[in-house]
C-alpha cells in the first residue's frame, strides 16, 4: 500500500468524507482528492496535520510502517548532576 492508498484506507475507516478532511486541514476537497489519486502531495506542513487529523504516525502514512508497542520512550529525563 502506498501513501494515497493509506491516506484512502484510514479517510475511510474514520467514516470521514474527502470534505470533511479537507475542512479539518485547512485545504480543499480537490487537494486531498489530488493526494488520494497520487497526483499531488502534501507539503510538510500540511503533512503534520493530516497526521494528526488522522491520528495516524506520519511513519505509517509516508512508510507504511505500523506503530509497535515496544517503541523506547520518545525522550527520557537526564539526571539531576551534584
Amino acid at each position: 500500500m502506498d501513501f494515497s492508498e493509506r491516506i484512502i484506507s484510514v479517510r475511510k475507516a474514520k467514516g470521514l468524507s474527502q470534505e470533511a478532511l479537507a475542512d479539518m486541514i485547512g485545504v480543499s476537497r480537490q487537494a486531498i482528492s489530488k493526494w488520494e489519486t497520487g497526483e499531488a502531495k502534501p507539503d510538510v506542513d500540511k503533512l503534520i496535520i493530516l497526521s494528526a487529523a488522522l491520528d495516524q504516525s506520519l511513519d505509517y502514512l509516508c512508510l507504511g510502517i505500523e506503530p509497535t508497542s515496544h517503541e523506547p520512550p520518545i525522550a527520557s529525563p537526564m539526571p539531576e548532576r551534584e
